[in-house]
């Protein structure tokens, strides 16, 4: 047995291992946020393309432990170039970057051709199978815990309700001066105007007074109460804190249910409001929403997710999660394929690759896509035109990273680490696009309109000192239009959570009390969601 294991580790399986350790690592850096059946397939293609360049490349080096060292070389820079690059180069030349790197790795490789002993490399393949098979074991734990904790015993997506469903037989009023439309327009990442000039030197008071131009009140000293977007939507659409899973789903998961099933939402529907999703990409549908509609380059689809199969997906066992999570996950998780290329060697060219090559034109956008951010823009002016009275819910993964437009709104490949320059023109085409679908709403509406614009928490692209740049993640913007004849005061210090209290306590005349306003960071950010650090005292007020 001994031997036989002796031998086994003599062999250089090292050099598959090598080629998948970094699929595996990313994926475990995004459990829950990419589809994982496409990190199968990569891993396949990665395997496939290993077994395929050892045979061809040992026709012509005639030694496997010479082939595997030079090929498991470029198998490492193939993989970790992107990476490298965002951490060291970006923003100067990817091409002159890649051009380097390609003559460097080819140098090293002649010269491990030339002077590599194969008796040297037979004695290092046994240490290199071993490290490799120790850091592997650390991504594989992470993602087999992350399916065992996500297929026993899942809940229903009743089961984090507080309240009853709305009734069906609820019948649906029509827009009225009683009964405004509301919508909560989400600009992700949108950082208030006096740090976003503090930040990046970007001076915002234009896009603030168009809007109060346009009857909105701007409230600077706004404050988000999480960090993060999961987080901070699922307290602001259910009016309250959210600190631990009481659920067997995943933490993410439970925190995307607790958005789409939300408390504000089952409320308006009990009293005859439709409710509207425009889906962003980064959280699920609700079966029991009237409308959702996602963004696809066949164009705009409506989504009909029944309770029963979206129920299925999460409460029953492991067979039937299979047949309908790969459905549902098109709409909250982003594709694996280029997140991975972003990080390689095809970083040059992976996203026109994915594009050209893999993207179906009946699948929705991936949700950093500009192309879903313009549709969904542009699909505001068939809710106002609706008759009845609705609660429309629009999140917008802008200004949020990556950069993907300039000033003019032409493409750009994505960004994730611009210049202050390239984030600041992105900052005005945005801009120039929520004013035309703000005009639109007020345009087609028949009464005017509740508009919260109001984003989830402050930017992330900011350079600085700790301190600063923790406060930066607690300072979003936001903006209110009330019709004439209602009027809110808004309490400072004021944080998110107490947005939907108010704004229903002023038109419907409920009786919500304000939440005390506390702020959390996420030290570990989605990777443990609910490990969280109270720093209110450090933030709030400022």
């Amino acid at each position: 047995m001994f031997d036989k294991l002796t031998a086994t580790l003599k062999q250089p399986f090292y050099l598959w291992l090598l080629g998948i350790y970094p699929i595996l690592h990313l994926h475990s850096e995004n459990l829950g946020l990419v589809k994982d059946r496409e990190v199968l397939y990569v891993c396949g293609v990665m395997l496939a393309a290993t077994t395929l360049a050892l045979l061809v490349a040992n026709r012509f080096i005639r030694c496997w432990y010479k082939t595997a060292l030079m090929l498991g070389l470029c198998s490492l820079v193939f993989s970790l170039s992107g990476h490298v690059y965002v951490q060291i180069f970006n923003p100067r030349s990817l091409f002159v970057w890649t051009s380097l790197l390609l003559i460097a790795m080819a140098i090293l490789l002649l010269i491990l051709w030339r002077r590599a002993s194969t008796q040297v490399l037979e004695t290092i393949t046994p240490a290199l199978n071993l490290i490799l098979l120790a850091l592997l074991a650390i991504p594989v734990t992470n993602i087999v815990s992350s399916y065992v904790s996500r297929s026993i015993n899942l809940q229903p997506i009743a089961a984090i309700r507080n309240e009853p469903t709305a009734q069906e037989a609820t019948p649906k009023v029509h827009d009225s001066e009683s009964h405004p439309d509301i919508y909560y327009i989400i600009p992700d990442a949108y950082l208030r105007d006096s740090l976003l000039r503090e930040a990046v030197g970007f001076d915002n008071s234009a896009f603030t007074q168009a809007l109060e131009d346009r009857g909105f009140i701007v409230v600077e000293h706004a404050q988000s109460n999480y960090a993060a977007t999961l987080h901070s939507l699922a307290s602001v659409l259910n009016m309250q804190y959210f600190d631990n899973n009481p659920l067997p789903t995943s933490d993410l998961d439970f925190l995307r249910l607790s958005i789409t099933d939300n408390r504000v939402a089952r409320q308006l529907q009990q009293i005859g409001y439709t409710y509207a999703q425009l889906l962003s990409g980064f959280w699920m549908p609700n079966p029991s929403a009237d409308i959702i509609r996602d963004f696809t380059p066949d164009g705009t689809i409506e989504v009909e997710i029944s309770q029963g199969d979206f129920s299925t997906a999460i409460d029953t066992g492991l067979p039937k999660i299979w047949k309908t999570i790969p459905i549902l996950e098109n709409y909250y998780k982003q594709p694996f394929l280029p997140l991975y290329l972003e990080t390689t060697l095809f970083r040059i060219v992976s996203a026109r690759l994915y594009e050209r090559i893999f993207q179906n034109d009946a699948e929705p956008y991936d949700l950093f896509n500009p192309e879903r951010f313009l549709d969904t823009v542009a699909e505001a002016k068939s809710i106002a035109r609706l008759p009845e009275a609705t609660f429309t819910v629009i999140h917008l993964l802008k200004p949020h990273l990556p950069i993907v437009f300039d000033e003019d709104g032409e493409f750009l490949p994505a960004d994730w680490q611009p210049s202050n320059d390239k984030f600041i023109a992105q900052y005005r085409f945005v801009n120039s696009k929520f004013l035309e679908m703000i005009d639109t709403i007020l345009q087609e509406s028949r009464n005017p309109p509740v508009i919260v614009f109001q984003a989830d928490h402050g930017a992330i692209h900011i350079d600085g000192d700790k301190a600063f740049r923790g406060l930066v993640h607690f300072s979003p913007y936001a903006a209110y239009h009330l019709p004439d004849s209602y009027s809110i005061s808004f309490p400072k210090p004021f944080t998110l959570i107490n947005t939907f209290p108010l704004v229903f306590n002023e038109i419907f005349e409920a009786n919500y009390e304000l939440r005390v306003d506390r702020l959390f960071s996420l030290p570990l950010g989605y990777k443990v969601p609910f490990e969280q650090r109270d720093v209110t005292a450090r933030f709030l007020g400022k």
